[in-house]
């Protein structure tokens, strides 16, 4: 110690104390970690040391607390006072908390004056709750000191001097701290907003430290000022409030916003039923459905109270706040707790931090506010659809973001069909929430065709709105917001959508020229405020940007053009045009988006899995079950792979790479005992109910197919539709026994996966009669599938209906005096030569004679077809899932095993006992191990590790099998 100028800090403080880090619950056996080592160099009256009791194991806690500067000096870190909603569940504040309302309710009516006696209401409420709250945790701290304090005193004792009434004593005073401390595990595991995956497994420093990480994750400690990186809070804090104030200082021109809207022609607005229903007044059943709507778990407001305390007292407080509104918006203005929020910033993902610009502003609002925006936004939900452009997928109910990114990629993989130099440009918008102006919010409203009640109502909202920042130590100074809309409000969404249906009908209007694709032109698309342009040529970029500056002005939307990317269609040699960057790829909604179809799978998956592994990784740090480990396949792995899957081609390599990752994580990177095949299916078949990323994506692929045929002819689906047409159209081509590599037509690499999967479910049954001639992968010529659409329009189908009574082939005059209608001698003769002459001879001999008119039936209409593209809303992906399973899926192999012992085993009943009972997983896992005889006995593990001992490890005497260790073993003569 002296080499390294170290002491012993626990033995300089208590030379002569005897006292134990360890000891078994018996306190027969004790020791203690041998040193405690710090610097010599620290002043000794600076350390305090303890050995302290600890919940939940023998071992104890060796707390060392080094005092570096002045307590004085040491910053204090923020927060402001929530609701412990365990409080709701207290008799004495159910009585307190009605009592208050039913006073303040009476005392309204009687003074009719709603707003402020709700203020009054709230000040009171939440200072009982503080204080009721602050009780409990002082008896609950007075209570655990005291628990800590009698077990210390137990361990002065040594195991000789404790009596049996000093062992029983002191193993119910652990008991009593284990439970204390779970209690405080659960409530961190709340805060901390992560899914306790695994009933049983208990972690509290797991959890604590959840909650640690996300609020250092949520806070900022460095931020570059001015070119200087400080880490300074006083600093960081001015220079966010500062920024944020100036970001919210409204520049509005009410001149150049009005010209620009009266000059919007062709301006979709909502009907006169539409426009009386958000007119309505508002209604007890609005805000009883608007509070039952709020999210359980969520950060409140300044006022701490939480969406479980307005659930709590729901029928009492909704006509309080039906009056408390409807006298809000007579008024023109909200109450000072409704007007007021604290902005939490949060980290972008993927950005460097040191820029305040990659931090997203969210507003915690006061839920009395969210009740009263939540009944306007499910009044503006409702009409939405008649206003607002297909073209438009965020926030939109049945559209998806989906649909933005495989338009996109249909451009690139079918640019054959694009007969111009053309381009796409994605635009940006800096800050787009909070710089549209609220004057422009309103104008557009009254553009729209809304009523005078609810524009009136949601100018309230806009009406003294005022934030400060919460930050690491404090909170900023408030400051007024002037523009943008409250990222966290639940209209604010529905109001930004008007205003960027303005932007996309003015451009719709304007001299730019779009892409035209068959007899649609496609302009624009749009993410809310992610926008891309579609653009004829290079010469229509420059009023593109002249469309998006008029707007600008006109909204308040700040343009970000060194964002803004040009993606060329086709080969464009130049790099820049417009002063605007031509990319060969981009990132388009979280996606990379390519020309190239090979590589673009692996640049988008390959980043996903690595990231999805070192998650794993993370995780096999725990103890979790076979189960918890099933589960956290699906929360960690389907879940980061699902919105890629959903619009891009996932290549065999890609996939089984991602299925070995799963099922390697089930099996803790080591020897798979159980068959993939046997774990995937359902509990009562004797699986885990495992996901194969395999079968998913087939499914993502039908499901694609689902809303294609719902409406094939929409601006996201035309390519494809188009496309498809080309032979036969999509219902047609479902019907044919195609080979995708020998279709006429070249697909996509998406579209290829989309009926590759459909032939994985649909079997083609051979019969002569039925044997269609189109696309018909044995029926080639050149090596591709025919596809003549006269002959289809024809009514020509089948083979037998080019087939006479005799089985024979028809002449080129029979054929035409039999159909009537003119084809060339080449035409016919490569038709009927494509004809393998195997297939011909089923013809032989049968009675071949068909109607000259055949109408296919329609796929939808078939027993899968009916659970793929069924449109009703109970169709899950599960039952799609479950087609595909079938022939991938096995029974456990031990059944047969099982049943030479056992006659007539009800093998559904055996797999879900464990399932029935409120048991833990690892119990239950056991169970699951022994049934399927992978339990790992010594007997059983040498077939893995020929290097280990086969003994039993409890007897020694016998080999260590299943029936030995839980019927024979010794150990269990006692039980």
């Amino acid at each position: 110690m002296g080499k390294f100028n170290v002491v012993d800090i626990w033995r300089e403080k208590f030379p002569d104390d005897r006292l134990f880090t360890w000891s078994n619950k018996t306190g027969s056996r004790q020791s203690r970690i041998d040193f405690c080592l710090v610097s010599d160099c620290i002043d000794k009256d600076n350390i305090t040391v303890n050995i302290l009791a600890t919940p939940l194991t023998d071992h104890r806690a060796i707390h060392i607390n080094v005092q570096m500067f002045a307590l004085d000096n040491i910053p204090h870190k923020f927060s402001y006072w929530k609701l412990n909603n365990s409080l709701l569940k207290d008799k004495m504040v159910n009585m307190q908390i009605h009592k208050l309302i039913v006073y303040y309710w009476n005392k309204a009516n009687r003074e009719k004056s709603f707003c402020t006696n709700w203020e009054l209401f709230k000040f009171e409420a939440c200072k009982f709750l503080r204080r009721y709250g602050s009780q409990i945790a002082k008896l609950r701290k007075a209570e655990e000191q005291e628990v800590i304090s009698r077990i210390a005193s137990y361990y002065q004792k040594s195991p000789e001097e404790m009596s049996e009434e000093d062992k029983l004593s002191l193993l119910e005073l652990q008991n009593k701290l284990d439970g204390l401390y779970r209690h405080k595990a659960e409530g961190a595991f709340i805060r901390s907003r992560k899914r306790w995956l695994e009933e049983g497994e208990q972690n509290s420093a797991y959890f604590f430290r959840l909650e640690k990480n996300r609020s250092k994750i949520n806070s900022i400690h460095q931020l570059n000022i001015n070119g200087i990186v400080s880490d300074n809070p006083r600093e960081i804090s001015h220079f966010c409030a500062e920024f944020y104030t100036k970001l919210y200082n409204s520049k509005y021109n009410e001149a150049v916003s009005t010209r620009f809207l009266n000059n919007i022609k062709n301006l979709k607005t909502i009907v006169v039923e539409d426009r009386s229903y958000c007119d309505s007044p508002l209604t007890v059943e609005e805000v009883c459905n608007s509070i039952s709507a709020l999210k359980a778990n969520k950060s409140p407001g300044t006022d701490g109270l939480t969406a479980e305390f307005y659930k709590s007292f729901s029928n009492l407080l909704a006509p309080f706040l039906l009056q408390v509104f409807t006298e809000s918006i007579e008024n023109n203005t909200l109450l000072p707790t409704l007007t007021q929020g604290l902005i939490t910033l949060i980290p972008k993902p993927n950005k460097d931090l040191l820029f305040i610009d990659n931090w997203r502003p969210i507003s915690l609002l006061n839920n009395d506010y969210k009740i009263m925006a939540l009944i306007l936004a499910n009044r503006i939900k409702e009409v939405l659809d008649t206003i607002i452009d297909e073209t438009q997928s965020g926030f939109m109910r049945n559209r998806h973001i989906s649909n933005n990114i495989r338009l996109v990629l249909d451009l690139l993989d079918y640019s054959d069909l694009v007969p111009d130099n053309s381009f796409i440009l994605f635009l940006d918008f800096y800050k787009a929430f909070d710089t549209i102006e609220h004057q422009f919010i309103f104008h557009s409203l009254e553009k729209f065709g809304f009523g005078k009640f609810f524009c009136k109502a949601v100018k309230t909202f806009y009406t003294n709105g005022n934030r400060s920042i919460k930050m690491i130590n404090d909170s900023t100074l408030r400051f007024d917001l002037k523009c943008g809309v409250r990222q966290g409000c639940p209209i604010s969404p529905y109001l930004f959508l008007l205003c960027t249906q303005i932007l996309a009908t003015n451009i719709s209007n304007s001299v730019v020229q779009g892409i035209t694709i068959g007899d649609k032109e496609l302009v624009i698309s749009q993410l809310a405020d992610d926008t891309t342009l579609f653009l004829k040529n290079a010469n229509q970029i420059p009023p593109a940007l002249s469309v998006i500056s008029d707007f600008s002005e006109a909204s308040g939307l700040c343009l970000n053009l060194k964002k803004y990317e040009l993606l060329a269609i086709k080969d464009c040699p130049a790099n820049t045009i417009c002063n605007i960057s031509v990319k060969q790829e981009v990132t388009y909604l979280g996606l990379l988006i390519s020309k190239d179809q090979k590589s673009r799978c692996s640049s988008n998956f390959t980043p996903i899995i690595q990231k999805t592994l070192k998650r794993f990784n993370q995780w096999l740090q725990r103890d979790l079950s076979l189960k918890g480990r099933v589960l956290i396949t699906k929360a960690e792995g389907i879940s980061r792979l699902t919105y890629a899957a959903l619009s891009l081609h996932v290549d065999k390599k890609i996939s089984k790479d991602i299925d070995r990752m799963l099922f390697n994580f089930i099996w803790k990177n080591r020897t798979h005992y159980i068959r993939k095949t046997v774990v995937m299916n359902k509990y009562e078949s004797g699986g885990l109910n495992v996901l194969d990323f395999s079968t998913l994506n087939n499914t993502f692929k039908i499901n694609w197919a689902k809303h294609f045929l719902k409406n094939p002819t929409s601006i996201w689906n035309f390519i494809p539709y188009h496309i498809f047409s080309r032979f036969g159209g999509f219902n047609f081509i479902l019907n044919c026994n195609y080979n995708v590599e020998k279709l006429p037509v070249k697909l996509s690499s998406f579209h290829k996966q989309v009926l590759l999967a459909w032939t994985l479910i649909y079997k083609h049954n051979f019969s002569p009669h039925k044997y269609l001639i189109w696309n018909n992968r044995d029926i080639l010529y050149k090596n591709k599938s025919l596809f003549l659409e006269t002959w289809v329009q024809n009514g020509i189908l089948l083979v037998a209906q080019l087939v006479n009574k005799e089985g024979q082939l028809l002449t080129y005059n029979d054929f035409i005096a039999l159909y009537n209608f003119p084809i060339s001698v080449q035409e016919f003769s490569m038709v009927l030569g494509a004809i393998p002459s195997g297939n011909l001879m089923l013809y032989k001999n049968t009675d071949s004679s068909i109607s000259t008119s055949v109408t296919l039936p329609d796929p939808a209409e078939s027993p899968i077809g009916k659970i793929c593209f069924s449109q009703e809303p109970g169709n899950s992906n599960k039952r799609i899932r479950s087609l595909f399973q079938e022939d991938i899926v096995s029974l456990p192999y031990i059944i047969s095993y099982w049943n030479r012992y056992v006659p007539d085993i009800k093998w559904k009943t055996v797999w879900m006992i464990p399932h029935k009972y409120l048991i833990v997983n690892k119990v239950k896992e056991v169970s699951f191990k022994i049934l399927h005889k992978c339990y790992p006995a010594s007997h059983y593990m040498v077939k893995f590790k020929r290097d280990i001992n086969t003994n039993c490890t409890f007897c020694g005497d016998h080999p260590e099998t299943v029936t030995h260790l839980f019927w024979y073993t010794e150990i269990l003569e006692g039980i």
